[in-house]
């Protein structure tokens, strides 16, 4: 592609911004010492506005593999009715959390792990830890290989080498700054990305009414998704069982979902908390839903499927960005662009990678090592994990080749093995086998059915409607769950204060 240099030079300008931003929150806080002081580097001293935190959370899920990749390509493959399978569970989870954050910032814990810990022991909290570190794992790789995917073709490199840059960046200014850093970041990351998916569905938009000549003939002409479900209004095209085994999914996971919840908690006050997820909801209306579905109707206009197949260039939809840049964008547009692509790609790598090392660092080995370590050692290995997280997240990436399994496995596994332990965590009567039980049934649960799933042996046992889905290991999963918390309950070993009384050293409001 000619003008290579400019699109290298875009990103390595970008690439050096965040990494300032990074050594600038290092020597800040070296100056007013706290250097070593962990829990300020996991939660950004608990004094984010609530500005701080909507475009934080707004710019992690404006990210490439969830906005630009797999929620375009839902609006190519269904139509207008993928709104249900993603845009409108998330918008729930908002307002879910909207109702919750006092509730949940009235427990003074910063991760859900601690939050079992806090009730039910140490043991509850290295049990949840693993299922974090999976599912953002997951995540984060995912997002740079749908990065990579997009970004690379513009720079002219293999995709490894791709995938092995945004880590590199992102592992830099993550090992810096810690969890301010990722926030701080967020915000110039949310700034660019809107930009960026605004101009890319006015750029499809205006091809795609230059060769329609008026919107009314853009809208008539249209084709047939081509994963519509023909038999149903356009609104439910993806099928009624597909729509609410997504709602299962997702809702009970995302309303727990780790990311979310550690800006809410490193809020100053609940206002600004609730201000955070207000602001984040208003994004989300716009960036998660209206947008990405005229850049999915648009590329449906101009890249039609013939017989319900794909076009060979669009890759099953997932290089939509990718064409519609390099065939309808002025270069000098295509070059802005394809900078919000990688502060897309980053704002949600960061963000996974720092709930990673958040699991591995501040809930599993510095409970294990702070009495033996002092602060500087320990500061150190936090910031080591915070590396590591992203070097692991680079190895997934490497091995990654679909986002459809990726986001249902990863959300469900939060459904199904964090979503009733915590929970759990606010009823009076909850005991520690109940958690226990819940956490490894689900967990298990989910894996084999997914095993079972993919190999059609699962289906066998499955009504139509449900196996048509290819989801129903999430829904074994959760049952799982719910048999492990009640079969707990016939165990004579419970937590502290399950008698319906709690020790005065756990803040708990339980009522």
């Amino acid at each position: 592609m000619e003008n290579r240099i400019y699109y290298w030079a875009g990103f390595l300008i970008y690439s050096l911004l965040v990494v300032v931003v990074g050594i600038v929150i290092y020597l800040r806080d070296r100056r007013k010492g706290r250097r070593y002081d962990n829990r300020a580097f996991w939660t950004a001293d608990r004094r984010l506005s609530g500005y701080s935190i909507g475009l934080s959370i707004s710019a992690s899920m404006m990210s490439v593999s969830w906005s630009c990749v797999y929620d375009v390509q839902l609006f190519y493959w269904y139509g207008v009715g993928s709104i249900w399978l993603l845009a409108v569970p998330w918008l729930v989870t908002m307002g879910g959390f909207y109702a919750f954050v006092p509730l949940f910032r009235r427990l003074n814990v910063f991760s859900q792990p601690e939050l079992l810990e806090k009730r039910f022991g140490k043991r509850a909290r290295r049990l949840l830890a693993p299922t974090l570190i999976l599912v953002f794992i997951t995540w984060a790789g995912a997002e740079i290989f749908a990065a990579g995917i997009l970004i690379a073709p513009f720079l002219g490199i293999s995709l490894p080498w791709m995938l092995f840059l945004i880590a590199l960046v992102v592992a830099l200014y993550s090992f810096t700054g810690g969890f301010e850093a990722v926030v701080s970041t967020d915000k110039i990351q949310f700034a660019i990305v809107a930009v960026f998916i605004a101009a890319t569905a006015a750029v499809g938009l205006k091809a795609a009414l230059h060769q329609a000549g008026s919107f009314t003939n853009f809208w008539a002409g249209i084709p047939p998704a081509p994963k519509a479900d023909a038999n149903l209004a356009a609104l439910f095209s993806p099928g009624m069982a597909l729509i609410g085994m997504t709602f299962i999914a997702y809702l009970p996971g995302w309303l727990v979902e780790t990311d979310v919840w550690v800006r809410f908690q490193a809020a100053a006050t609940n206002r600004e908390a609730r201000k955070g997820i207000g602001v984040a909801a208003l994004n989300s209306f716009v960036f998660v839903g209206i947008l990405p579905l005229f850049i999915g109707l648009t590329a449906l206009y101009l890249y039609p499927p013939v017989n319900a197949q794909i076009p060979d260039k669009l890759q099953d939809a997932s290089l939509i960005f990718t064409v519609l840049l390099q065939e309808h964008a002025p270069t000098a547009i295509s070059l802005v662009l394809s900078i919000g692509l990688i502060a897309a790609a980053m704002s949600t790598v960061d963000t996974c990678g720092n709930v990673v090392a958040l699991s591995i660092s501040y809930d599993i080995l510095e409970p294990a090592l702070k009495k033996k370590w002092p602060p500087k050692r320990l500061n150190r290995l936090a910031r080591l994990v915070s590396v590591i997280a992203i070097g692991l997240a680079f190895v997934y990436a490497l091995f990654t080749n679909s986002l459809w399994d990726i986001f249902y496995l990863s959300s469900g596994l939060l459904t199904t093995t964090i979503f009733i332990p915590v929970m759990g965590a606010f009823l009076k009567n909850t005991t520690r086998m109940q958690i226990y039980l819940s956490i490894i049934l689900g967990f298990l649960g989910t894996l084999t059915g997914y095993f079972l799933e993919s190999s059609h042996l699962l289906q066998v046992f499955e009504p139509n409607w449900l196996a048509a889905t290819g989801l129903g290991y999430i829904l074994f999963g959760f049952l799982l769950s719910a048999a492990g918390f009640w079969l707990g309950k016939m165990k004579t070993v419970q937590s502290p204060g399950s008698s319906g009384t709690r020790p005065p050293s756990v803040p708990f409001p339980l009522k």
